[in-house]
């Protein structure tokens, strides 16, 4: 027989998966990529450096991000743990070595193509 605490569980099993599901997952994932969903501030120097496609320098990361997401200190920390942790590469302009550009890896790219995938697939469920 059947009790009432097991249906519940394959109701709650059988639950599709919302924005909110896939957002608290994929926030609270400990792969080699989740330093990018640490903060607000993370996520987004992580999707400046993506659309600059590779040629984002520090004073113009700076620039362009307001204060209330990230001090530049806070975006120096990022961009250097993120430097170490392999999620960007880092280079020296090729006309002032004084001017650092930032990249994402491949490996952080292509997170943030199956982050922006899955939202997408999740969003179009939304509409049904």
């Amino acid at each position: 027989m059947t009790t009432k605490t097991e249906i519940l569980f394959d109701v709650y099993k059988k639950k599709s998966e919302g924005l909110f599901d896939f957002l608290a997952t994929t926030f609270a994932a400990s792969h080699s990529t989740s330093f990018i969903y640490n903060t607000k501030a993370h996520l987004i120097i992580t999707l400046y450096v993506k659309e600059q496609s590779g040629y984002a320098h520090f004073e113009a990361i700076c620039k362009d991000i307001p204060n209330n997401i990230a001090s530049r200190g806070t975006i120096q920390s990022i961009l250097d743990m993120g430097v170490k942790l392999n999620i960007f590469t880092k280079l020296a302009y090729p006309n002032d070595k004084r001017v650092k550009l930032y990249n994402l890896s491949e490996k952080a790219s292509a997170e943030v193509d199956r982050f922006f995938e899955n939202f997408l697939k999740i969003s179009k469920n939304f509409d049904k």
